[in-house]
């Protein structure tokens, strides 16, 4: 497995994500002309002190014309995708994340489990800046599900 470290391709202004971000993969492509990277096979990203896992994911960033630094816009992690961070760990078959909305969505069996308690649905959709969640069911009529854990010391 190689590892791909990109850290002036993914280093952002913005202060949740402006840690240096490296990635392992089995394979790496990068297409300049469309301001992209691309990772295939056993992917696995680590920021300060969150791992992400997915058999494939995409990254898009923004060069500055004036300093040629490049900046983070989206990434999208795609195919048994697991997030792993000290408060939370979520699975879902794809996430993405807009940094220009701060949302990460996780769509497809998407979970979240934290010391509050466990959510469920086909969709769920975080603000990492306000910490607004909404979780949606799936068109065929399910439900979501939350399990609360009310002994809680915070």
């Amino acid at each position: 497995m190689k590892t791909w470290i990109i850290i002036l391709l993914l280093m952002v202004t913005n202060d949740v994500l402006a840690a240096p971000m490296t990635v392992d993969a089995d394979r790496f492509e990068l297409i300049e002309g469309e301001q992209r990277a691309d990772f295939f096979g056993h992917v696995v990203v680590k920021r300060d002190d969150m791992i992400l896992k997915a058999n494939q994911m995409r990254v898009w960033y923004q060069q500055d014309d004036k300093t040629g630094k490049k900046t983070l816009k989206k990434v999208r992690a795609m195919d048994n995708v697991v997030i792993d961070t000290p408060d939370s760990k979520g699975s879902a078959n794809t996430a993405t994340f807009n940094t220009d909305s701060d949302m990460l969505v996780m769509v497809g069996q998407a979970k979240m489990t934290s010391k509050q308690g466990t959510v469920e649905g086909e969709h769920i959709a975080y603000n990492i800046k306000t910490k607004d969640t909404k979780v949606i069911n799936d068109q065929k009529g399910g439900q979501v599900h939350f399990t609360f854990e009310e002994n809680v010391n915070d």
